[in-house]
C-alpha cells in the first residue's frame, strides 16, 4: 500500500477519521474485556456507540465534501456497523421480552442497507461503477447478505415479542462484537492503516488486534450460552 499525498482539507478529514476510528477500537476493546454489566463496560460501550455515530456523520460529510476519499463500500460498511451497534444497544436497553418502536424500524433499515449494498456491488461487478483495485467487490455482497440475515433476525424477534435470557445477550454481543471487528480490521489491516507509517503497516503484529477481538467475541458468546446466569438476562456475573 503506497503512501498517498493529501491536500490540507483531505488531511483534516483523514485525521478525523483516524482519531475517531482509534477511539472506536479502544473503547470497544475496553468494553469487550471488562466485566459485563459493570460501570467500565457500560461507560466504554456508550463511548463506543457515540464514537461510531460520530464516524457516520464524518463519513457523510466526507461523501459530500470530498467524495473521492470515501468509497461506496465505506459508506455501506459504516451504515451496517451503525445499525448493528444501535440494535445491539436497544436490545439490552429494553426490558426482556418487550418491543419498542425501534424494534419495528430495525428490519426496514437492515433491508435497505442490504438492498443498497447489493445494488452497488452489482454495479461494481458489472463494471458500471469504478472501484479501487484494493476494494474487493465481493465485500459488497458479504455486507448485503449480513444485512439481510440481520433483518431476518429482527423480524424473528418481533414475531417472538422480544428476546430473553441467553438469546437476548447473544444478540447484543454478536452485533457489538462484529461492528468492533469490522472497525478493528479496517484500522489495522484495511484502508485505515494509511494513518500508520508505511514501514510497519505490513507487520504481522497488525493482525493481532483483529484476531484478539475475534477470539474474545467467541469466548463471551460461549460464556453466554454456557453460563446459567445468562438465563436471567444479566451480564453481572459474567466476568
Amino acid at each position: 500500500m503506497e503512501d498517498v499525498k493529501y491536500t490540507e482539507t483531505e488531511a483534516v478529514f483523514m485525521s478525523i477519521h483516524g482519531i475517531i476510528g482509534t477511539g472506536i477500537v479502544i473503547s470497544g476493546i475496553i468494553a469487550l474485556i471488562s466485566a459485563k454489566g459493570g460501570n467500565t463496560h457500560r461507560k466504554s460501550g456508550i463511548v463506543f456507540a457515540l464514537a461510531l455515530c460520530a464516524m457516520a456523520v464524518v463519513i457523510l460529510a466526507t461523501a459530500f465534501l470530498a467524495s473521492h476519499l470515501i468509497s461506496t463500500l465505506g459508506i455501506t460498511f459504516t451504515a451496517l456497523a451503525c445499525y448493528l451497534v444501535l440494535t445491539s444497544w436497544a436490545t439490552v436497553r429494553a426490558p426482556s421480552a418487550t418491543l419498542d418502536q425501534f424494534s419495528y424500524v430495525a428490519p426496514i433499515v437492515a433491508g435497505a442497507i442490504g438492498m443498497i449494498a447489493l445494488y452497488w456491488g452489482s454495479m461494481a461487478a458489472l463494471g458500471y461503477e469504478e472501484v479501487d483495485d484494493d476494494i474487493p467487490v465481493a465485500a459488497y455482497f458479504v455486507f448485503s447478505g449480513l444485512a439481510f440475515l440481520s433483518a431476518c433476525g429482527d423480524i424473528a424477534t418481533i414475531l417472538k415479542g422480544g428476546t430473553v435470557g441467553a438469546q437476548r445477550l447473544a444478540r447484543h454481543l454478536w452485533r457489538m462484537c462484529f461492528a468492533l471487528y469490522l472497525f478493528t480490521a479496517t484500522l489495522f489491516t484495511g484502508p485505515g492503516s494509511v494513518v500508520f507509517p508505511e514501514q510497519i503497516r505490513e507487520s504481522w503484529v497488525f493482525m493481532a488486534p483483529e484476531l484478539s477481538v475475534l477470539v474474545l467475541s467467541l469466548y463471551w458468546l460461549t460464556r453466554v450460552f454456557g453460563n446459567r446466569t445468562s438465563q436471567l438476562g444479566s451480564f453481572r456475573k459474567l466476568r
